[in-house]
């Protein structure tokens, strides 16, 4: 099908500017208002971007270029194999699908459509060894063995683990190794704790906040909450390993709709025994949840103004240090994003959406059994993220598929203004009971993206007028 759109470009204004996004360029300029009111006439196609002279004057500098692109394929298609078999970045050993904890938001709790819930199953040592060597093997090029533990909880298989950790060191020459871990933080006692330390083992813990806000989600079988355990823990190995506490250990803070995210940011910054720049917040996945959950107003009132306190940090108008850790993430995407809008990058005839990596390339993560999966975070029952086995190897074409999801829609990728922009890994679309990833399931996405990209486009805009400027500068005037 014919691209009927020549010439890219989206339109929009702030209240103390006209401005416009160069797809070709992916750049934006600063218009005056006759120049944004011709452009927006071409958009309608009530004026031929062959006429507009506000085009003619920037087409000089390489911008408002007729459509180039051809087809939607990725970059890394090509090296994608010669990745697979010599430059693996992580192993991921799933060793075990039990928990001793039942928490309300878990992935596996049951509370999503057609993903697993917690079982019996375990990594035997032969099927860990297996992949460990298989990761070795095809990871001749990488300059350093990085190797994670999940679960499930983790600990629960500790012997399994400390023989892991026994081989890698006695098989590895030559190469930086590293060790992580993400743990409940309810087993990390006694032996376990020295084992972790005296090897570096870095350590994710899951900690939300007060025992109040933390013990209304994250609770035993039996209904006990887990924060005087986690808390005495951590506390003994503090004391115990202090040094190896500051520099290797960390803890994940799951913002979920039964917490008072004012009062979880007011313990951290208060806790005595836990540093706050030591805590990372992410919040509860929505995709795929049986029943809609509703955050209370708070949630959303407290992540507006730190979002906005955020933004005038980059504006000029206030110390960072008033801004919470929960907002540094607001801050890095926003630096990102106005990076990335700098850096002048002309479309090429073949090019791909934003969103995937090489499928296990970055981070493999090997189930229970054996099988292979692009990472951690895909779910495991649907076979269309089923990249291989250790016993049989990659299956490249399914990491293909994965790869290069863009072709769902590729005639819409070509002729949408958003295309340098978008950034849509598979695993962001819902297809639960549809074997894989379709076009109306993606389209219902690419919408989204859309509305997201002019968000940001918006607010980077206004951060200019406000003075926030980056080394090399690509909103122009």
């Amino acid at each position: 099908m014919a691209d009927t759109k020549p010439v890219i470009f989206k339109t929009y204004q702030t209240y103390g500017g006209y401005y416009v996004y160069d797809r070709h360029t992916n750049s934006v300029l600063t218009l005056s208002r006759e120049e944004f009111e011709e452009l927006q006439a071409v958009e309608r196609g009530v004026l031929s971007p062959d006429v507009s002279s506000v085009i003619a004057r920037y087409r000089q500098e390489g911008m408002f270029v007729p459509n180039v692109v051809k087809e939607i394929r990725h970059p890394q298609t090509d090296i994608m194999e010669h990745h697979a078999k010599r430059r693996l970045r992580q192993l991921i050993l799933q060793v075990t699908q039990q928990c001793n904890l039942r928490c309300e938001y878990c992935a596996y709790s049951g509370i999503y459509e057609g993903n697993r819930v917690h079982s019996v199953n375990r990594m035997h040592f032969e099927t860990a060894k297996r992949a460990i060597d298989f990761y070795l093997e095809h990871s001749i090029d990488s300059s350093s063995i990085s190797i994670s533990f999940y679960g499930g909880e983790p600990l629960l298989e500790f012997d399994l683990i400390r023989k892991c950790i026994d081989y890698v060191n006695e098989t590895v020459e030559g190469k930086a190794v590293r060790f992580n871990l993400t743990t409940n933080g309810t087993l990390l006692t006694g032996e376990r704790a020295k084992f972790l330390a005296e090897h570096s083992v870095s350590i994710a813990i899951s900690l939300d906040g007060s025992k109040k806000e933390h013990d209304v989600c994250r609770k035993f079988p039996d209904g006990t909450g887990s924060f005087d355990v986690i808390i005495k823990n951590v506390q003994d190995l503090l004391r115990e390993y202090p040094e190896y506490t500051q520099t290797s250990v960390m803890f994940f803070s799951t913002i979920n709709p039964y917490m008072d995210l004012g009062c979880v940011m007011e313990y951290f910054s208060a806790s005595e025994i836990i540093d706050e720049r030591s805590v990372m917040y992410n919040i509860m996945a929505d995709k795929d949840l049986k029943e809609e959950v509703n955050y209370q107003d708070s949630f959303y009132q407290i992540q507006k103004f730190e979002y906005m306190k955020a933004l005038l940090v980059l504006a000029g108008k206030l110390d960072k240090k008033e801004v919470d850790p929960f907002a540094r993430t607001f801050l890095e995407q926003a630096k990102k994003a106005r990076r990335i809008l700098h850096k002048r990058m002309e479309l090429t005839p073949v090019v791909h959406p934003g969103g995937p990596c090489m499928p296990g390339i970055l981070r493999l993560f090997v189930r229970y059994d054996g099988v292979l999966f692009p990472c951690e975070r895909v779910n495991e029952n649907l076979d269309f993220y089923r990249i291989g086995s250790v016993e049989d190897g990659f299956d490249l074409e399914r990491m293909r598929d994965i790869l290069n999801i863009g072709k769902l829609t590729e005639e819409e990728c070509k002729s949408c203004w958003n295309l340098q922009r978008c950034s849509i890994c598979s695993n962001e679309i819902a297809f639960h009971g549809k074997g894989k990833p379709g076009k109306k399931e993606k389209l219902e996405l690419c919408r989204e993206k859309k509305r997201e990209s002019v968000g940001e486009l918006y607010e980077q805009s206004v951060l200019k007028e406000f003075g926030y400027k980056t080394e090399t500068e690509a909103v122009r005037r």
